[in-house]
């Protein structure tokens, strides 16, 4: 427990040390709209470094667990496609996204057929996997930092964290019936009420602190908590479905971790997985639909 509480207090540590480079550095435009559609700051740069690395160790973390169902060219396609996806992305425009992902996608099928003899269909399929979980998932993080207000980005980092926390404390003191027992058994009812409690206040202290700094979505901080705290309970549900389906493939590969780097956590994966799938959500949301919401208001 103490080697556990120790790695992810340096986790955090991590995360808030990137967060205060960028929002030191976010008037520094080093990339004006001649070159990408919107400007680009040294702090969004420097976030996107965070998340590269968090794809690229993810993304060798997937690829170790199914070692020995994809063949060598498909490794080396998925070892490089975050180390190309988010400097792209980052410096000329997220629809680059879109163009990186088909182009890697075709050079995966196009790469088999030389290597029929050794290839599966298993193993193509498991190679599309790996680009998107964790690389493409991440992708909304990115679109996060350019195109919505700081404090989203911060709520996407915090809702997972604190759902997993409280889900934890709670399910330890209430215990009770089992959540999915098949795939999860120490995870509760009881444990994830308390990790949608938990999403929910770590939502609205989110709204609550960067209120005043960043940019309002709504004209009202009421109608502003209430959009944060929906966010927050919608994130929370996302982050224990994708412990869950962590939780599920690690059963099926027979692991107990997905990498060893973190003590305490097991590998990056392992920290998350739940990010992974509350990113998209935070990103469909203040990315597009509050926006629009707010325009119609």
């Amino acid at each position: 427990m103490l080697k556990r509480t120790i790695t992810g207090l340096i986790i955090a540590g991590v995360w808030v040390l990137f967060f205060v480079l960028k929002a030191v550095f976010s008037d520094l435009v080093i990339i004006s709209t001649a070159v990408s559609k919107h400007p680009v700051d040294l702090g969004m740069l420097l976030f996107d470094i965070l998340l590269l690395i968090m794809g690229s160790l993810g993304a060798n973390e997937i690829l170790r667990v199914f070692e020995k169902k994809i063949i060598r060219p498909h490794r080396i396609i998925n070892v490089l496609y975050p180390i190309i996806l988010f400097p792209m992305m980052s410096l000329f425009g997220i629809e680059w996204a879109v163009v990186i992902t088909i182009l890697a996608m075709l050079l995966v099928l196009a790469v088999s057929v030389p290597y029929y003899d050794d290839v599966t269909i298993e193993g193509i399929g498991l190679t599309f996997l790996s680009m998107v979980y964790p690389s493409g998932l991440l992708v909304c993080l990115v679109a996060v930092n350019h195109l919505a207000p700081f404090s989203a980005l911060v709520l996407a980092f915090a809702v997972s964290p604190a759902a997993d926390v409280m889900a934890y404390f709670v399910g330890s003191l209430f215990k009770g019936k089992k959540l999915c027992p098949n795939i999860s058994p120490n995870k509760t009812v009881s444990g994830a009420i308390g990790g949608l409690v938990g999403g929910v206040i770590a939502s609205i202290l989110v709204c609550v602190v960067f209120y005043s700094s960043s940019t309002h979505i709504f004209d009202a901080m009421w109608k502003e908590i209430v959009a944060y705290a929906v966010v927050g309970l919608l994130g929370s549900l996302l982050t224990i479905l994708g412990d869950l389906v962590e939780s599920l493939m690690k059963r099926k590969l027979d692991v107990k971790d997905m990498g060893k780097l973190l003590p305490g956590h097991g590998g990056v994966m392992d920290r998350i997985d739940g990010l992974l799938f509350s990113a998209p959500l935070v990103a469909f949301l203040f990315c597009a639909v509050l926006p629009m919401m707010a325009l119609a208001v």
